[in-house]
């Protein structure tokens, strides 16, 4: 723990505010794959009333169990689609901005060695 907050000590005062931005990354990838997740089941026309009316939601599922009309879940499972892709996308964007941040850190901790060991002239 002491190492850790050593090595903070050494960072410049703007990278250690890349801790509070982070989670504010966080926050918005997952706003964003709410939202597409949102808009997708709303797309499809069921969403509001499947959790409306239980006895249609019943009825839907009693006739997916029978296997009359398959094609009825093809929505479902367009919509499941898309929201799995986005948040694969959200995900990768997530991580390859944190790589970014945490080389820029890297490359930072490096920078103050450097001036550290300099000798002083």
């Amino acid at each position: 723990m002491n190492s850790i907050r050593r090595w903070h000590s050494l960072l410049p005062h703007g990278a250690r505010k890349s801790h509070a931005k982070m989670s504010v990354a966080r926050i918005a990838a997952l706003v964003a794959a709410l939202a597409v997740g949102a808009a997708a089941w709303f797309a499809l026309g069921d969403g509001v009333s499947a959790f409306s009316d239980a006895q249609a939601g019943a009825q839907a599922a009693a006739q997916a169990q029978q296997g009359s009309e398959p094609e009825a879940n093809l929505p479902y499972l367009f919509a499941v689609y898309i929201i799995t892709w986005a948040a694969f996308f959200a995900y990768v964007f997530y991580v390859s901005r944190r790589q970014r941040e945490m080389q820029a850190e890297i490359d930072a901790l490096k920078r103050a060695l450097e001036e550290r060991d300099k000798p002083s002239a």
